[in-house]
Parts: C-alpha cells; sequence; structure tokens
C-alpha cells in the first residue's frame, strides 16, 4: 500500500524530470535555430557533429518522455534514462518489462543511444537549457513581447510532422507496455 509520502515523493521526482526534458528540449531548440539560420559561421563539422548531437538528443528525448507518461499512468516512480541500466548490477534482473532487452527493441534502443553518447550529451542539453531559461527569464517577465518571438521560433522551428513523430513514439511506447499486460 503507497502512502501519501511516496506520491508526494513520486510527484516532486517526476516534476523535477519533467523541468529536467523541459531544458533539454529548449537546449535542443536554441540548437536547431543555430543550424537553421544561414548566417551560421560554424564549420561544417561542427555542423555535423551539433546535428548529430541534436537528432540524438531528439530520439532519447522522446523516448525518455514516453517511458515518464506511462510511469505517470501507472503511478510509478520516474525513470532516467541514461542512468537506468548502470543502477542494476550483473546477477540483477531487469524489473521494467520495457527496459528490458531481451523482450523490447525500445531498450536495444535506449541501450544504443546511451552508449553512442546518451550518458554526456543528454547532460550537456539539460545544463545548457537550465542555463538559457535561467538567463532569459528575467528578459521574458520585463518584455512579454519576447514570449510570442520564442513561440514564433518554435512554430517555425519545430514543424508539425517533427511533433507528430514525437507523438508517435510516446503513443507507441504506451501502446506496447498496455498491449503486453
Amino acid at each position: 500500500m503507497t502512502t501519501r509520502k511516496q506520491y508526494l515523493t513520486g510527484s516532486i521526482t517526476h516534476g523535477f524530470l519533467l523541468f529536467v526534458n523541459f531544458c533539454v528540449l529548449l537546449g535542443i531548440i536554441t540548437n536547431l535555430q543555430l543550424l537553421a539560420s544561414s548566417s551560421s559561421s560554424l564549420p561544417i563539422l561542427n555542423q555535423v557533429l551539433l546535428g548529430y548531437m541534436v537528432i540524438h538528443t531528439s530520439i532519447l528525448l522522446s523516448i525518455q518522455l514516453g517511458i515518464q507518461v506511462l510511469e505517470m499512468i501507472k503511478k510509478k516512480f520516474p525513470t532516467l534514462l541514461i542512468a537506468y541500466y548502470f543502477s542494476i548490477g550483473d546477477e540483477d534482473t531487469i524489473p521494467d518489462r520495457i527496459l528490458d532487452p531481451i523482450r523490447s527493441r525500445i531498450a536495444v534502443i535506449v541501450i544504443l543511444l546511451t552508449l553512442s553518447g546518451g550518458i554526456i550529451i543528454y547532460p550537456i542539453f539539460a545544463v545548457y537549457g537550465m542555463m538559457l531559461l535561467v538567463v532569459r527569464l528575467p528578459n521574458i517577465l520585463v518584455n512579454p513581447t519576447t514570449i510570442i518571438s520564442y513561440f514564433v521560433i518554435f512554430l517555425n522551428l519545430v514543424p508539425p510532422l517533427l511533433l507528430l513523430t514525437v507523438a508517435i513514439i510516446v503513443l507507441s511506447i504506451i501502446m506496447i507496455e498496455f498491449k503486453r499486460q
């Protein structure tokens, strides 16, 4: 039987993880803006590396959000995917069926994304997004027209097709898990 304290700590950690995911999304959007600008003076190698980081983190973020939404529906404690497999011992079984690489392809993708740089790139985007938020939040509070300009940038850089892709990944994770029960 769960207690109120467990519900409270679960709600607080879900809120904190959603905030971290929002900061990662903010970092991705800002870097997409840098890649999309025609006046970008980045060398081609830096553009390729930044493009890889943005695509890689976008996929990992969408899977992270799908798993987190599933855990909120099931009223479970949230899981940070980049640290999940490092917290399980060699002899232990993986408790979540959807994160077991033997039973789920999503788990294999998560492991590949984590090992191919997710453990470094995801925190970089999170810290970058938090720094942007701390620096720009006072400006937004003083000048509300800044919100409108950021909203226009968001609508231009995140086309409906990308949002549809993220929604499909999130919904597919939820449907796969409910199908197995």
